[in-house]
């Protein structure tokens, strides 16, 4: 019988270059062609980009099987294959140890090192469950493979890990970054409300927030239910920025599990409305009504019916009302139990940077969307209208704030907002100049458009806070804003500097 010892193993890994990596897509395989490295245990290093969907995968699915394959004519052929768990590295020693040895093997991670990027980089350690090595003449005349077993890796697997996995992966499925846009719009509503009365029911704001943002999380689901099939197409789309969350696409989530968890989430915000009509009055049917619609409607699979294919800017226009006018006199109408002309014209600078951060992420996708028939505004009117409607917004809404507190609508206060201009200014400039450009040259504009919308809107909200009878309470919320603002803008840049350090790696 031709067994091999360890070292001969170890010797076909080291002269072999790359490894078809395979990982698990709800039971389905995936596979991609990676550099890879050893060491004297068979762990197996891999590397790639923070954030790229084969990283995703394995932070959520770690079983990996791996085929590394070498041989001039078939009678030359061996192979090892590897059937273990992903890790990815996050000890400094560990992640060294991992660098030492891909920089050796990998001309990618050579050149990362060599522009400084290597924190882009995530470094990932496949555990060996079993190796096993076959030589093509020793199968044939009948002999069994060489096999190493490690035991010790299967037990050291804790039932933990993927428990907390699953629940990292329903995370991503709402799109935790994306629910600003309900979130903006209910504090100011809130916060106008507390103005104007002086008096404030804590419990159903809480409801209020509860149940705005659950049908936005809702509809995230919902849509991308719908847009499975559209957004694994998309090559183009950039996450966290455009193409979905894509949970379903990298088999994190079944499509059947996103439609019904998406739908759940939609019914129970509808159950807190209700209660909310009972609390506050009959003014919150329509506003709850047109909400649910826009937000079930805005897309469908194709060749049925949706918003987004009915009209031009129909979609556009339901989803800025619904997240910037309807959310906002909402959440103001729940504690006052009326309307006021007051609130409807706060409410519109809201809608119309939210309706920019809809518009931005469409430029991306904009290809994709056309071949899948999902008729965008951009599909619609082109990249370069599409970016004069986004830049005539950007004025609209500083022009509607800058008119407000001289119309007597809003106290000078409301001129605070004016802090958020440069990320506008910024957005406008990053978005004239690459509009019409690959998707990695726009992902500064979406950063821009999306900080804008988010600072401009918790400014508002402080405006009105200030307005109450003490200050600790605006100072508070303040600083906490401007946290919240600098973590996410340090996510978006993080996320935008490790698309660009990965395009000049490569072309270093």
């Amino acid at each position: 019988m031709a067994q091999h010892d360890k070292q001969e193993v170890l010797d076909f890994l080291k002269k072999a270059e790359v490894a078809a990596v395979g990982t698990s897509n709800m039971g389905s395989p995936r596979q991609r062609m990676m550099h890879f490295g050893s060491d004297e245990n068979f762990n197996i290093f891999v590397s790639s980009m923070k954030g790229d969907p084969k990283v995703i995968q394995w932070s959520n699915i770690p079983e990996t099987a791996i085929l590394i394959h070498q041989g001039a004519t078939f009678f030359e052929m061996e192979e090892v294959e590897v059937i273990g768990r992903a890790e990815i590295i996050k000890g400094a020693e560990q992640r060294q140890k991992a660098i030492d040895i891909m920089v050796q093997r990998s001309p990618i991670v050579a050149n990362f090192e060599k522009v400084g990027a290597l924190d882009r980089l995530e470094f990932i350690r496949i555990k060996p469950f079993t190796v096993k090595y076959r030589f093509v003449p020793e199968i044939l005349q009948g002999e069994k493979p060489t096999i190493f077993e490690f035991h010790e890796n299967r037990l050291a697997v804790s039932p933990w890990a993927d428990l907390k996995a699953r629940v990292r992966a329903w995370k991503e499925s709402v799109r935790p970054l994306s629910l600003t846009a309900s979130l903006i719009p209910l504090l100011l509503g809130g916060a106008i409300a507390f103005a104007t009365t002086q008096q404030f029911n804590l419990l159903l704001f809480i409801l209020t927030l509860l149940g705005g943002v659950m049908v936005q999380a809702g509809t995230n689901m919902i849509n991308d239910w719908k847009d499975a099939e559209r957004d694994n197409d998309n090559v183009e789309g950039i996450r966290p920025f455009t193409g979905g969350s894509r949970v379903i696409q990298l088999g994190l989530i079944s499509r059947a599990d996103m439609g019904f968890f998406g739908m759940l989430l939609t019914a129970v915000a509808a159950l807190i409305g209700i209660y909310l009509v009972f609390a506050s009055g009959p003014g919150l049917i329509p506003l709850i009504l047109y909400g649910l619609i826009a937000g079930v409607y805005y897309t469908s699979v194709q060749g049925k019916f949706s918003f987004v294919n009915m009209a031009p800017g129909l979609a556009e226009f339901l989803i800025a009302t619904t997240y910037g006018v309807f959310m906002t006199m909402g959440a103001f109408y729940v504690q006052t139990g009326y309307f006021t002309t007051q609130v409807f014209l706060i409410s519109l600078p809201v809608a119309m940077l939210v309706t920019n951060v809809l518009l931005i992420n469409q430029f991306q996708d904009a290809e994709s969307d056309q071949k899948t028939q999902k008729n965008t505004l951009v599909v619609r009117v082109g990249k370069e209208n599409a970016k004069n409607i986004l830049i005539s917004f950007f004025v609209m809404a500083y022009g509607i704030i800058a008119a407000l507190p001289l119309m007597g609508y809003a106290p000078y206060s409301l001129y605070f907002t004016f802090l958020s201009v440069p990320f506008a200014i910024q957005a406008i400039r990053y978005v004239s100049k690459n509009y019409n450009k690959t998707a990695v040259d726009l992902i500064s504009g979406n950063a821009h458009t999306a900080i804008a919308h988010l600072f401009a809107g918790l400014l508002l909200v402080f405006a009105f806070l200030l307005e109450g009878p003490q200050m600790v309470y605006p100072l508070v919320y303040l600083a906490a804003s401007l946290l919240f603002v600098f973590w996410v803008w340090n996510y978006i840049e993080s996320k935008r500097k490790a698309m660009d350090d990965f395009r000049q790696a490569i072309k270093g």
